[in-house]
């Protein structure tokens, strides 16, 4: 009895052992990954590898309005602010900063993850590449910068179809399953080879899909297209040209690897308003041009060549890698990432918003958007029209 019971518990400790080798391997990395890490957060910077974004040899701090913070917001919406953990809430105006409050001790050096809000700066980055003739057009294929788009339908995705999620690749973005590329490309360790195992499920260009995989083959090219990391793109060609005030960080899928381009772009909220700036201003910053102008009434402008399957009609609601929301007499554009990681241009006001948290409403307004966005709207209207 006592040698059967030492052949089990040799036996258990062996599967025990052999489980926890086998999440060193490549295909269930991952698993190991998120057990070490946990859920998503905004925070996730401080537990994933990283890559530093530098921030500006010559800061611009923000103005201030003559009235800043003299605002105040209704508690109705101050109230849903906090149901949702928001963590900073910033109104710019005129190029000034009109209000800004922090929660949970969150300031104006904290840092905080974008997810998918950090595809708009890779869109920039796009718009970039090609000014700079880095790459040759928008219509250009994949192939010509990643080796596995070379055969089959794949050879037909451009550089277009990417910005505008209508790859048709088999990228889906609601799966959240163990073995889907959302955990892949989120906790594994080489999102090249996750990449590489797409295939065409849809008819390449014809509709609009959201799916991050089309901003991280983005992101390769841009790798390919300059031989430089993606972090040290953004600083050289964007965050260190529009005064930014804190080094940044970029997660990596693993240390030493290559960045996650779909997401994880973490600065201070200060430093996202930039982007919101960029936004308003069509790529210019002061005297400078960041982005063409060109390039960004399109990118700013709905991809209406496309179906949006959501309606049967012609996409209203995407550009290339930025959101096109309106709100009551509002048009908005507007970079958007999980838990509710929002920054918003209003054209007509002349404003950036920029709310930060960690949760958003499970209930949507219309077909895309979160039910608390429009609450963030209307808290930032209130401030500007004191």
């Amino acid at each position: 009895m006592k040698r059967l019971l030492r052949k089990s518990v040799f036996g258990l400790g062996g599967l025990l052992l052999a489980g926890t080798a086998l999440t060193y391997a490549p295909p269930l990395v991952h698993i190991r990954n998120y057990v070490e890490r946990g859920a998503v957060d905004i925070l996730d910077y401080k537990k994933h590898p990283v890559r530093q974004v530098l921030a500006s040899a010559r800061p611009e701090p923000w103005p201030l309005d003559s009235n800043f913070n003299k605002a105040k917001i209704s508690q109705n919406l101050i109230d849903t602010l906090e149901k949702y953990e928001t963590t900073a809430f910033l109104v710019f105006k005129d190029g000034k900063l009109k209000y800004e409050h922090y929660w949970e001790g969150y300031d104006t050096k904290t840092l905080s993850q974008s997810f998918s809000a950090a595809k708009s700066v890779i869109s920039m980055l796009v718009g970039i590449a090609l000014n700079e003739n880095k790459i040759k057009s928008l219509d250009e294929p994949i192939s010509h910068y990643i080796g596995s788009f070379s055969e089959g339908e794949k050879k037909k995705i451009t550089i277009r179809h990417c910005l505008t999620m209508s790859s048709g690749l088999d990228w889906h973005e609601k799966d959240r399953g163990v073995f889907s590329n959302n955990a892949y490309g989120y906790y594994g360790e080489d999102i090249a080879k996750v990449i590489d195992n797409l295939t065409v499920e849809k008819p390449v260009g014809k509709e609009f899909e959201y799916r991050s995989g089309d901003t991280q083959i983005l992101g390769l090219v841009l790798e390919k297209a300059y031989n430089k990391k993606i972090s040290d793109l953004v600083s050289e060609k964007i965050f260190q040209r529009i005064g930014s005030e804190t080094d940044a960080l970029w997660m990596l899928d693993k240390p030493k690897g290559r960045e996650k381009s779909f997401c994880c772009f973490a600065p201070t909220a200060r430093d996202y308003a930039r982007f919101g700036h960029l936004m308003l201003w069509k790529g210019a910053w002061g005297q400078q041009r960041i982005v063409s102008e060109k390039y960004m009434n399109q990118a700013l402008s709905p991809a209406t060549n496309l179906l949006d399957p959501k309606t049967n009609a012609p996409l209203q609601v995407y550009g290339f890698q930025f959101w096109i929301q309106p709100y009551k007499n509002l048009q908005t554009v507007s970079m958007r990432g999980l838990l509710g990681q929002l920054v918003w241009a209003i054209p007509s006001e002349n404003a950036v918003v920029v709310r930060l948290g960690h949760k958003e409403s499970p209930a949507k307004v219309g077909l895309y958007f979160r039910q608390d966005s429009e609450a963030y709207l209307a808290a930032a209207l209130e401030v500007l029209r004191q």
